[in-house]
C-alpha cells in the first residue's frame, strides 16, 4: 500500500498564480473585444436640421383691363350738303372736301376746290396706256364723265392752299370705328373713301405708272363725307346722284371702305 502524498505549500502557491494569470488574461481579452467591437461599429452622422419650409410670394391675380367705352351714336346735322350731280360728275372727293371746309367756316365752292387739283389724265403710247399715279394727281379732269379720280394724300394737299385756315391729313388702315371715335364723335366729320352705292368694286382700267409698274383703276370708286352713326348703321353724306343723306349698313360700308385701302382725310382748323 502506497503511502498518501501530502500537498505541498509550494505547490498551492503556484496554482494560485496560474489562477491569477488565467483571469487577467481572460479580462484583458474581453475588454480588447470590447474596445474592438465599439470601434468597429458605424458612428451615426449628426443629424442635418430639417430646412425650414420656404413660402413663395402669393401672385396677384391679373388685373382685367377695362374694355373701352364705346362713343356714343350721334349725327353732325351742321355740315352742308353739296351735291356732284351736273357740275363735277367725276369730282366726288372735291365735293366731299367741300363740304367739311364749309363746315368749318369756309366759303370756297366745289368748283374753286377743283379747279386747285393737280390733274393729269392717261394717255396712249404705241398702243400702250400710260397715266398717273391717283396717289399724286387727279386722273382726268373732275369736270370730265369719263375720268377717274384721286386718292386721299392728293385732297390732303389741296386743303391749305385754298383754304389757309384748315389743314388736312390723309390717312391710311384706321377703321372705320376708330374714325367715327376718335373724330366724328368728337364733332370732326371725315372724308372717307368707299364705293358708289356700296357696289363691289371692279376692275378698272390700267395703266402704267412713272415708275414702271402697272396700276388699274378701282371700278366704283367714290368719296364720302362720315358724319354719324346710329346702332349698326354709319351716317354719311353722298354726293353722288344728289343722294344726300343716307344710312349704311355698317359691315357693308366697313368693307368697301378696305376695298379701298382705308384711307381718310381729315380737316380741321389750324392749330386744333
Amino acid at each position: 500500500m502506497k503511502p498518501k502524498m501530502k500537498n505541498s505549500p509550494k505547490k498551492h502557491f503556484v496554482l494560485r498564480i496560474f489562477l491569477c494569470v488565467g483571469c487577467l488574461t481572460i479580462l484583458a481579452g474581453v475588454f480588447t473585444s470590447a474596445a474592438w467591437f465599439s470601434s468597429t461599429l458605424p458612428v451615426a452622422a449628426p443629424a442635418e436640421p430639417s430646412p425650414s419650409p420656404v413660402f413663395a410670394p402669393a401672385t396677384p391675380a391679373p388685373t382685367a383691363t377695362p374694355e373701352p367705352t364705346p362713343a356714343p351714336d350721334t349725327v353732325l346735322e351742321d355740315v352742308p350738303y353739296i351735291s356732284q350731280e351736273g357740275i363735277l360728275p367725276t369730282g366726288c372727293e372735291v365735293v366731299s372736301a367741300t363740304m367739311v371746309v364749309q363746315y368749318w367756316g369756309s366759303d370756297v365752292s366745289a368748283t374753286e376746290m377743283a379747279d386747285a387739283l393737280p390733274c393729269w389724265d392717261v394717255e396712249y403710247r404705241d398702243d400702250v396706256l400710260y397715266g398717273p399715279d391717283p396717289n399724286e394727281y387727279f386722273v382726268g379732269t373732275p369736270y370730265s364723265e369719263g375720268s377717274y379720280g384721286c386718292f386721299a394724300p392728293v385732297i390732303a394737299g389741296i386743303i391749305p392752299e385754298v383754304c389757309p385756315e384748315l389743314e388736312a391729313i390723309a390717312l391710311e388702315n384706321i377703321s372705320l370705328d376708330t374714325l367715327y371715335s376718335d373724330y366724328v364723335a368728337q364733332g370732326i366729320p371725315v372724308l372717307i373713301w368707299a364705293t358708289i352705292n356700296l357696289l363691289e368694286v371692279r376692275e378698272g382700267s390700267g395703266w402704267i405708272l412713272p415708275d414702271g409698274s402697272t396700276f388699274y383703276w378701282p371700278g366704283n370708286e367714290h368719296c364720302m363725307v362720315l358724319i354719324g352713326r346710329e346702332n349698326d348703321e354709319y351716317i354719311c353724306l353722298d354726293p353722288y346722284d344728289s343722294n344726300g343723306q343716307v344710312k349704311l349698313p355698317a359691315d357693308t360700308l366697313t368693307q368697301r371702305y378696305q376695298d379701298l385701302g382705308s384711307q381718310a382725310v381729315v380737316i380741321v382748323p389750324s392749330g386744333q
